[in-house]
């Protein structure tokens, strides 16, 4: 029994350092791009290797796995930021230019932009664990992340309460974020994922 629990404990100890490595990872590979070019592939990495952990793969050599996930997300990772970033871009104008407006039509124009910014980030949360777990046409990724986030609405409003609350435990506590934040909010993402969305996707 004291055997068994001893080694509960390590196994613990060892998969939340795992985490911590695939947390500083992510942030050194963010910058190793300049930021912009590296947050997609290191998130994609992140993704990938959490899915590893989730599903009991070993992880022995988490530097090569990230830069070997890293190196082949690199392209169509930041294809995918490239889609994002320019989308997010045109509704941050349009919010900008009719914020404030007193116009009837102006306000209808931008509760239908604020519902547009939820739904694009719903899509971005399902965006990664679906990129970690199927191989598909880059625009396909944003096409079925779009009608998962539609269709599956209890399981993201379930991943957007698991980002808020990973947020307020951060902002409580900022050491996290260099070494939990991003593995935090992608393991909760990807097991929500791994439980309710892919069982049912042939």
């Amino acid at each position: 029994m004291e055997t068994n629990w001893a080694g509960t404990i390590m196994n613990i100890i060892d998969k939340i350092t795992k985490l911590v490595l695939i947390n500083l990872l992510w942030v050194v590979f963010v910058i190793a791009g300049l930021g912009i070019f590296g947050i997609m592939p290191a998130t994609a990495a992140v993704n990938i290797l959490i899915r590893k952990l989730l599903v009991g793969e070993e992880l022995s050599n988490l530097f090569g796995s990230f830069w070997s996930e890293y190196k082949k997300s690199f392209l169509t990772s930041n294809l995918l930021g490239i889609v994002f970033l320019v989308f997010g871009l045109f509704l941050y104008v349009d919010i900008s230019v009719l914020f404030g407006t007193e116009s009837l039509l102006g306000k209808g124009i931008l509760a239908i932009l604020f519902m547009i910014v939820i739904i694009y980030f719903a899509t971005l949360l399902h965006l990664f664990p679906l990129y970690a777990r199927y191989e598909m046409k880059t625009l396909n990724y944003i096409k079925l992340a779009f009608v998962l986030a539609m269709s599956k609405p209890l399981t993201t409003m379930l991943m957007v309460l698991w980002l808020f609350v990973v947020v307020i435990i951060t902002l409580q506590y900022t050491v996290i974020f260099p070494l939990l934040f991003i593995t935090m909010v992608n393991i909760g993402v990807n097991w929500l994922s791994m439980k309710f969305v892919e069982i049912e996707i042939i």
